[in-house]
Protein backbone atom coordinates (compact mmCIF):
# COMPACT_ATOMS: atom_id res chain seq x y z
CA UNK A 1 0.00 0.00 0.00
CA UNK A 2 1.38 3.44 -0.88
CA UNK A 3 1.72 6.47 1.37
CA UNK A 4 -0.85 8.19 -0.85
CA UNK A 5 -3.39 5.43 -0.18
CA UNK A 6 -2.64 5.55 3.55
CA UNK A 7 -3.35 9.29 3.61
CA UNK A 8 -6.61 8.94 1.70
CA UNK A 9 -7.83 6.14 4.00
CA UNK A 10 -6.76 7.90 7.20
CA UNK A 11 -9.13 10.02 9.36
CA UNK A 12 -7.26 13.05 7.98
CA UNK A 13 -8.26 12.16 4.42
CA UNK A 14 -11.68 10.76 5.14
CA UNK A 15 -13.19 13.34 7.44
CA UNK A 16 -11.36 16.61 7.70
CA UNK A 17 -12.04 17.95 4.22
CA UNK A 18 -15.14 16.05 3.18
CA UNK A 19 -16.97 19.34 2.56
CA UNK A 20 -14.35 20.53 0.01
CA UNK A 21 -13.44 23.47 2.22
CA UNK A 22 -12.34 26.38 -0.03
CA UNK A 23 -10.28 27.84 2.81
CA UNK A 24 -7.99 24.81 2.91
CA UNK A 25 -4.94 24.28 0.75
CA UNK A 26 -2.10 21.81 0.46
CA UNK A 27 1.48 23.08 0.43
CA UNK A 28 4.17 20.56 -0.57
CA UNK A 29 7.91 20.65 -1.24
CA UNK A 30 7.47 19.70 -4.89
CA UNK A 31 4.56 18.70 -7.09
CA UNK A 32 3.92 15.29 -8.64
CA UNK A 33 1.14 13.26 -10.19
CA UNK A 34 0.63 11.54 -6.83
CA UNK A 35 0.25 14.88 -5.06
CA UNK A 36 -2.31 15.91 -7.70
CA UNK A 37 -4.27 12.75 -6.96
CA UNK A 38 -4.13 13.32 -3.22
CA UNK A 39 -5.32 16.92 -3.63
CA UNK A 40 -8.23 15.70 -5.75
CA UNK A 41 -9.18 12.91 -3.33
CA UNK A 42 -9.10 15.28 -0.35
CA UNK A 43 -11.05 17.94 -2.21
CA UNK A 44 -8.60 20.72 -1.37
CA UNK A 45 -6.65 22.95 -3.70
CA UNK A 46 -2.96 22.41 -4.35
CA UNK A 47 -0.90 25.51 -3.55
CA UNK A 48 2.18 24.38 -5.48
CA UNK A 49 2.92 23.43 -9.09
CA UNK A 50 1.03 20.38 -10.32
CA UNK A 51 2.57 17.24 -11.78
CA UNK A 52 1.47 18.39 -15.22
CA UNK A 53 3.74 21.44 -14.89
CA UNK A 54 6.95 19.60 -14.02
CA UNK A 55 8.48 20.14 -17.46
CA UNK A 56 8.84 23.87 -16.76
CA UNK A 57 11.10 23.02 -13.82
CA UNK A 58 13.47 20.87 -15.88
CA UNK A 59 16.74 22.16 -17.28
CA UNK A 60 15.38 22.03 -20.83
CA UNK A 61 12.09 23.60 -19.77
CA UNK A 62 14.05 26.39 -18.09
CA UNK A 63 15.94 27.14 -21.31
CA UNK A 64 12.65 27.25 -23.21
CA UNK A 65 11.22 29.77 -20.72
CA UNK A 66 14.32 31.99 -20.90
CA UNK A 67 14.18 31.98 -24.71
CA UNK A 68 10.44 32.80 -24.72
CA UNK A 69 10.94 35.64 -22.21
CA UNK A 70 14.06 37.04 -23.94
CA UNK A 71 16.18 36.48 -20.81
CA UNK A 72 19.94 36.13 -21.32
CA UNK A 73 21.12 32.54 -20.78
CA UNK A 74 24.17 30.48 -21.77
CA UNK A 75 24.50 29.04 -25.26
CA UNK A 76 23.64 25.36 -25.19
CA UNK A 77 21.77 22.38 -26.53
CA UNK A 78 18.97 21.67 -27.20
CA UNK A 79 18.19 24.88 -29.04
CA UNK A 80 15.52 25.62 -31.63
CA UNK A 81 17.79 24.03 -34.25
CA UNK A 82 17.95 20.72 -32.36
CA UNK A 83 14.37 19.46 -32.70
CA UNK A 84 15.66 16.34 -34.49
CA UNK A 85 17.64 15.37 -31.36
CA UNK A 86 14.55 15.16 -29.11
CA UNK A 87 12.68 11.92 -28.44
CA UNK A 88 10.09 10.55 -26.03
CA UNK A 89 11.12 8.04 -23.37
CA UNK A 90 10.82 4.27 -23.82
CA UNK A 91 9.75 2.42 -20.67
CA UNK A 92 10.58 -0.94 -22.27
CA UNK A 93 14.26 -0.08 -21.86
CA UNK A 94 13.85 -0.01 -18.07
CA UNK A 95 11.69 -3.00 -17.24
CA UNK A 96 8.42 -1.27 -18.08
CA UNK A 97 8.86 1.32 -15.31
CA UNK A 98 7.30 4.60 -16.39
CA UNK A 99 8.84 7.94 -15.43
CA UNK A 100 6.89 11.19 -15.91
CA UNK A 101 9.73 12.50 -18.09
CA UNK A 102 8.95 9.83 -20.72
CA UNK A 103 6.01 11.96 -21.82
CA UNK A 104 8.28 14.80 -22.96
CA UNK A 105 10.73 15.11 -25.84
CA UNK A 106 14.28 15.43 -24.54
CA UNK A 107 17.83 14.60 -25.60
CA UNK A 108 18.02 10.98 -24.39
CA UNK A 109 21.31 9.57 -25.67
CA UNK A 110 25.00 10.39 -25.47
CA UNK A 111 25.05 10.36 -29.28
CA UNK A 112 22.44 13.12 -29.58
CA UNK A 113 24.01 15.07 -26.72
CA UNK A 114 27.40 14.92 -28.47
CA UNK A 115 25.79 15.97 -31.76
CA UNK A 116 24.14 18.98 -30.14
CA UNK A 117 27.47 20.09 -28.63
CA UNK A 118 29.25 19.50 -31.96
CA UNK A 119 26.79 21.76 -33.77
CA UNK A 120 27.57 24.57 -31.32
CA UNK A 121 31.32 24.11 -31.73
CA UNK A 122 30.95 24.26 -35.52
CA UNK A 123 29.05 27.56 -35.09
CA UNK A 124 31.97 28.99 -33.10
CA UNK A 125 30.86 28.29 -29.51
CA UNK A 126 34.09 27.03 -27.91
CA UNK A 127 34.26 27.57 -24.13
CA UNK A 128 36.96 26.32 -21.78
CA UNK A 129 34.44 23.97 -20.23
CA UNK A 130 30.92 22.61 -20.82
CA UNK A 131 28.40 21.83 -18.11
CA UNK A 132 26.12 18.82 -18.65
CA UNK A 133 22.87 18.66 -16.64
CA UNK A 134 20.30 15.94 -16.16
CA UNK A 135 16.85 17.44 -16.62
CA UNK A 136 15.89 16.59 -13.05
CA UNK A 137 18.62 17.24 -10.51
CA UNK A 138 18.51 18.60 -6.95
CA UNK A 139 21.10 21.02 -5.50
CA UNK A 140 23.36 20.57 -8.51
CA UNK A 141 23.95 16.85 -7.95
CA UNK A 142 22.63 15.99 -11.41
CA UNK A 143 25.32 18.18 -12.99
CA UNK A 144 28.64 17.28 -14.55
CA UNK A 145 31.35 19.07 -16.53
CA UNK A 146 33.71 18.27 -19.36
CA UNK A 147 36.72 19.98 -20.95
CA UNK A 148 36.64 19.73 -24.76
CA UNK A 149 39.31 22.35 -25.53
CA UNK A 150 41.66 19.87 -27.21
CA UNK A 151 38.89 18.72 -29.56
CA UNK A 152 37.82 22.31 -30.22
CA UNK A 153 41.41 23.31 -31.10
CA UNK A 154 41.81 20.38 -33.48
CA UNK A 155 38.60 21.34 -35.24
CA UNK A 156 39.63 25.01 -35.50
CA UNK A 157 43.01 24.07 -36.99
CA UNK A 158 41.79 21.57 -39.60
CA UNK A 159 40.48 22.34 -43.07
CA UNK A 160 36.71 21.83 -43.03
CA UNK A 161 35.05 20.78 -46.27
CA UNK A 162 31.60 19.26 -45.80
CA UNK A 163 30.25 20.87 -42.58
CA UNK A 164 27.65 18.18 -41.98
CA UNK A 165 30.22 15.40 -42.26
CA UNK A 166 32.66 17.35 -40.07
CA UNK A 167 29.94 17.80 -37.44
CA UNK A 168 29.27 14.05 -37.27
CA UNK A 169 33.00 13.28 -36.99
CA UNK A 170 33.28 15.84 -34.22
CA UNK A 171 30.26 14.32 -32.44
CA UNK A 172 31.92 10.88 -32.43
CA UNK A 173 34.99 12.30 -30.68
CA UNK A 174 32.80 14.13 -28.13
CA UNK A 175 30.76 11.00 -27.41
CA UNK A 176 33.96 9.12 -26.53
CA UNK A 177 35.01 11.97 -24.25
CA UNK A 178 31.66 11.91 -22.44
CA UNK A 179 32.10 8.21 -21.64
CA UNK A 180 35.63 8.61 -20.32
CA UNK A 181 36.19 12.16 -19.02
CA UNK A 182 32.84 13.48 -17.79
CA UNK A 183 33.26 14.75 -14.21
CA UNK A 184 30.09 14.37 -12.12
CA UNK A 185 29.34 16.67 -9.18
CA UNK A 186 27.96 13.69 -7.27
CA UNK A 187 31.08 11.69 -6.30
CA UNK A 188 29.03 8.48 -6.28
CA UNK A 189 27.86 8.92 -9.87
CA UNK A 190 29.64 7.07 -12.68
CA UNK A 191 29.00 7.00 -16.42
CA UNK A 192 27.91 3.36 -16.51
CA UNK A 193 25.60 1.55 -14.08
CA UNK A 194 27.24 -0.08 -11.08
CA UNK A 195 25.70 -2.43 -8.48
CA UNK A 196 23.15 -0.38 -6.57
CA UNK A 197 23.83 2.81 -8.56
CA UNK A 198 22.20 3.99 -11.78
CA UNK A 199 24.81 5.53 -14.06
CA UNK A 200 24.74 8.93 -15.73
CA UNK A 201 24.20 7.38 -19.17
CA UNK A 202 21.06 5.57 -17.99
CA UNK A 203 19.81 8.73 -16.28
CA UNK A 204 20.15 10.54 -19.62
CA UNK A 205 17.79 7.98 -21.16
CA UNK A 206 15.29 8.33 -18.32
CA UNK A 207 15.32 12.05 -17.58
CA UNK A 208 16.86 13.72 -20.59
CA UNK A 209 19.86 16.04 -20.57
CA UNK A 210 21.16 19.42 -21.70
CA UNK A 211 24.63 20.87 -22.22
CA UNK A 212 25.60 24.51 -22.06
CA UNK A 213 28.59 26.79 -21.84
CA UNK A 214 30.18 26.93 -18.38
CA UNK A 215 30.16 30.60 -17.39
CA UNK A 216 33.44 31.86 -15.99
CA UNK A 217 34.71 35.30 -15.01
CA UNK A 218 36.95 37.28 -12.70
CA UNK A 219 34.45 37.17 -9.83
CA UNK A 220 31.75 34.60 -10.71
CA UNK A 221 28.75 34.52 -8.37
CA UNK A 222 25.51 32.55 -8.23
CA UNK A 223 22.58 34.83 -7.32
CA UNK A 224 18.96 33.68 -7.25
CA UNK A 225 15.46 34.98 -6.75
CA UNK A 226 12.65 33.20 -4.96
CA UNK A 227 9.03 33.96 -5.80
CA UNK A 228 5.45 32.75 -5.54
CA UNK A 229 2.71 32.68 -8.18
CA UNK A 230 -0.79 33.20 -6.73
CA UNK A 231 -3.59 33.28 -9.32
CA UNK A 232 -2.15 35.71 -11.89
CA UNK A 233 -0.02 37.64 -9.41
CA UNK A 234 3.74 37.12 -9.07
CA UNK A 235 5.38 38.07 -5.78
CA UNK A 236 9.17 38.21 -5.40
CA UNK A 237 9.91 36.83 -1.93
CA UNK A 238 13.70 37.18 -1.68
CA UNK A 239 17.02 37.45 -3.48
CA UNK A 240 20.16 35.54 -2.54
CA UNK A 241 23.79 34.91 -3.22
CA UNK A 242 24.01 31.13 -3.28
CA UNK A 243 26.98 29.48 -1.61
CA UNK A 244 28.10 26.58 -3.79
CA UNK A 245 30.56 23.74 -3.35
CA UNK A 246 31.41 23.28 -7.01
CA UNK A 247 27.93 23.27 -8.53
CA UNK A 248 26.22 21.92 -5.38
CA UNK A 249 24.16 24.22 -3.14
CA UNK A 250 25.36 24.51 0.47
CA UNK A 251 23.88 27.79 1.72
CA UNK A 252 22.90 31.37 0.92
CA UNK A 253 23.19 35.05 1.82
CA UNK A 254 20.28 37.49 1.65
CA UNK A 255 20.04 39.86 -0.14
CA UNK A 256 22.07 39.51 -3.34
CA UNK A 257 24.56 42.04 -4.71
CA UNK A 258 22.84 45.40 -5.45
CA UNK A 259 24.83 45.61 -8.71
CA UNK A 260 22.43 43.16 -10.35
CA UNK A 261 19.59 42.82 -7.83
CA UNK A 262 17.09 44.82 -9.88
CA UNK A 263 17.89 42.96 -13.11
CA UNK A 264 17.40 39.49 -11.64
CA UNK A 265 14.18 40.59 -9.94
CA UNK A 266 12.93 41.82 -13.32
CA UNK A 267 13.88 38.50 -14.94
CA UNK A 268 12.15 36.64 -12.09
CA UNK A 269 8.93 38.56 -12.71
CA UNK A 270 9.08 37.67 -16.42
CA UNK A 271 9.45 33.98 -15.55
CA UNK A 272 6.62 34.22 -13.03
CA UNK A 273 4.27 35.80 -15.57
CA UNK A 274 5.15 33.07 -18.09
CA UNK A 275 4.37 30.39 -15.49
CA UNK A 276 1.12 32.08 -14.46
CA UNK A 277 0.02 32.25 -18.10
CA UNK A 278 0.57 28.48 -18.32
CA UNK A 279 -1.48 27.74 -15.19
CA UNK A 280 1.44 27.18 -12.80
CA UNK A 281 0.96 28.14 -9.15
CA UNK A 282 3.13 28.14 -6.04
CA UNK A 283 6.82 28.54 -5.21
CA UNK A 284 9.51 28.84 -7.83
CA UNK A 285 13.05 30.17 -7.97
CA UNK A 286 15.42 31.22 -10.73
CA UNK A 287 19.16 30.63 -10.48
CA UNK A 288 21.64 32.88 -12.26
CA UNK A 289 25.35 33.11 -12.89
CA UNK A 290 26.96 36.54 -12.75
CA UNK A 291 30.40 37.32 -14.15
CA UNK A 292 32.25 40.59 -13.51
CA UNK A 293 34.13 42.10 -16.43
CA UNK A 294 37.68 43.05 -15.35
CA UNK A 295 37.99 46.19 -17.50
CA UNK A 296 34.59 47.84 -17.15
CA UNK A 297 33.61 46.42 -13.76
CA UNK A 298 30.14 45.69 -15.12
CA UNK A 299 28.36 42.39 -14.57
CA UNK A 300 27.12 39.93 -17.16
CA UNK A 301 24.17 37.99 -15.74
CA UNK A 302 22.84 34.73 -17.19
CA UNK A 303 19.75 32.78 -16.11
CA UNK A 304 20.61 29.08 -15.77
CA UNK A 305 17.59 27.27 -14.36
CA UNK A 306 14.09 27.46 -12.94
CA UNK A 307 13.26 25.41 -9.84
CA UNK A 308 9.53 24.73 -9.78
CA UNK A 309 9.36 23.89 -6.09
CA UNK A 310 10.44 25.03 -2.67
CA UNK A 311 14.21 24.89 -2.26
CA UNK A 312 17.20 25.49 -0.04
CA UNK A 313 16.44 29.21 0.20
CA UNK A 314 12.79 28.73 1.19
CA UNK A 315 13.33 27.75 4.82
CA UNK A 316 15.69 30.59 5.87
CA UNK A 317 13.46 33.24 4.28
CA UNK A 318 10.37 31.79 5.95
CA UNK A 319 12.24 31.66 9.28
CA UNK A 320 13.14 35.35 9.10
CA UNK A 321 9.65 36.38 7.98
CA UNK A 322 8.08 34.42 10.84
CA UNK A 323 10.40 35.65 13.60
CA UNK A 324 10.85 39.25 12.44
CA UNK A 325 7.58 40.07 10.68
CA UNK A 326 7.65 42.08 7.48
CA UNK A 327 8.30 41.49 3.80
CA UNK A 328 10.53 42.32 0.86
CA UNK A 329 10.28 45.84 -0.57
CA UNK A 330 10.59 47.07 -4.15
CA UNK A 331 14.36 47.54 -3.72
CA UNK A 332 14.75 43.84 -2.90
CA UNK A 333 15.49 44.41 0.80
CA UNK A 334 13.50 42.82 3.64
CA UNK A 335 12.07 45.24 6.17
CA UNK A 336 10.23 44.47 9.37
CA UNK A 337 6.78 45.88 9.98
CA UNK A 338 8.39 48.85 11.77
CA UNK A 339 10.79 49.54 8.89
CA UNK A 340 14.01 47.93 10.13
CA UNK A 341 16.27 46.10 7.68
CA UNK A 342 16.98 42.40 8.19
CA UNK A 343 19.38 40.12 6.31
CA UNK A 344 20.61 36.58 6.83
CA UNK A 345 23.28 34.02 6.11
CA UNK A 346 22.13 30.41 6.12
CA UNK A 347 23.50 26.93 5.66
CA UNK A 348 21.97 23.47 5.77
CA UNK A 349 25.19 21.49 5.83
CA UNK A 350 27.62 22.80 8.45
CA UNK A 351 29.78 19.98 9.77
CA UNK A 352 31.65 19.90 13.08
CA UNK A 353 33.42 16.87 14.52
CA UNK A 354 32.39 18.03 18.00
CA UNK A 355 28.75 17.29 17.16
CA UNK A 356 29.33 13.62 16.31
CA UNK A 357 27.24 11.45 18.63
CA UNK A 358 25.51 14.45 20.22
CA UNK A 359 21.79 14.81 20.87
CA UNK A 360 19.42 17.68 20.16
CA UNK A 361 19.02 18.26 23.92
CA UNK A 362 22.73 18.69 24.52
CA UNK A 363 22.94 21.50 21.94
CA UNK A 364 19.78 23.22 23.19
CA UNK A 365 21.04 23.03 26.79
CA UNK A 366 24.34 24.62 25.76
CA UNK A 367 22.50 27.46 24.00
CA UNK A 368 20.26 28.02 27.05
CA UNK A 369 23.17 28.09 29.50
CA UNK A 370 24.60 31.45 28.47
CA UNK A 371 25.98 32.22 31.96
CA UNK A 372 28.64 29.54 31.64
CA UNK A 373 29.00 29.75 27.88
CA UNK A 374 29.84 33.25 26.58
CA UNK A 375 29.98 32.00 22.98
CA UNK A 376 26.32 30.96 23.22
CA UNK A 377 25.38 34.41 24.50
CA UNK A 378 26.76 36.00 21.32
CA UNK A 379 24.58 33.99 18.97
CA UNK A 380 21.42 33.12 20.91
CA UNK A 381 18.21 34.44 19.36
CA UNK A 382 17.21 37.80 20.86
CA UNK A 383 13.43 38.06 20.64
CA UNK A 384 13.34 41.76 21.53
CA UNK A 385 15.94 42.85 18.96
CA UNK A 386 14.94 40.14 16.45
CA UNK A 387 18.59 39.28 15.85
CA UNK A 388 20.49 36.04 16.36
CA UNK A 389 20.90 32.48 15.14
CA UNK A 390 18.19 29.87 14.62
CA UNK A 391 19.24 26.21 14.26
CA UNK A 392 17.52 23.51 12.20
CA UNK A 393 18.17 19.96 10.92
CA UNK A 394 18.54 18.75 14.50
CA UNK A 395 17.85 15.16 13.42
CA UNK A 396 21.30 15.02 11.76
CA UNK A 397 23.25 16.35 14.73
CA UNK A 398 24.53 12.90 15.77
CA UNK A 399 26.31 12.68 12.40
CA UNK A 400 28.08 15.99 13.00
CA UNK A 401 25.82 18.02 10.71
CA UNK A 402 23.60 20.96 11.59
CA UNK A 403 21.86 23.80 9.77
CA UNK A 404 21.37 27.37 10.95
CA UNK A 405 20.17 30.81 9.86
CA UNK A 406 22.00 33.88 11.17
CA UNK A 407 19.73 36.96 11.09
CA UNK A 408 21.13 40.48 11.45
CA UNK A 409 20.52 44.08 10.47
CA UNK A 410 23.11 43.89 7.70
CA UNK A 411 24.80 41.14 5.71
CA UNK A 412 28.01 41.98 7.61
CA UNK A 413 26.30 41.49 10.97
CA UNK A 414 24.77 38.22 9.74
CA UNK A 415 28.21 37.05 8.58
CA UNK A 416 29.70 37.94 11.98
CA UNK A 417 26.98 35.88 13.66
CA UNK A 418 27.81 33.01 11.31
CA UNK A 419 31.50 33.21 12.25
CA UNK A 420 30.61 33.24 15.96
CA UNK A 421 28.31 30.24 15.44
CA UNK A 422 31.11 28.24 13.85
CA UNK A 423 33.35 29.13 16.81
CA UNK A 424 30.63 28.02 19.21
CA UNK A 425 30.14 24.69 17.43
CA UNK A 426 33.88 24.08 17.14
CA UNK A 427 34.30 24.61 20.88
CA UNK A 428 31.14 22.67 21.79
CA UNK A 429 31.72 19.97 24.42
CA UNK A 430 28.16 19.13 25.39
CA UNK A 431 27.98 15.48 24.32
Amino acid sequence: ITLLQELIRSPFGGNTFEQNDDTAGMCVFTGSDSVDELSHELGIKLLEASGESLHFGTKQGSREIFAACDISHPAGTPSLEDEDLLTYGDSSEHGGKVYWAYNHRYIRSSHNLALGIARLIVRGVRPRKWVVKLNQGFSGKGNASIDLQHIQRRFAECQVGDLEEATFRLAKLIEKELATNLKCEDPKMTWLDTPGQVGFQTQIQRLGVIAEVFIEGEVPTSPSIQAVVEANDVCIVSTHEQVLAGQVYSGCRNPCNPAYRASIMEAGLKVGKFLAAHGVRGHFSVDFLASKQPESGSWDVYAVEVNLRQGGTTHPQATMALLCGGSICSDGLFRTNDGELRCYVATDCHYSENLNGCTEKSLVDALECTSSNPEARKIRWNKADRIGVVFHLFKFISTGRIGFTAIGRTVEESQTLTTETVKFLDSFRGC
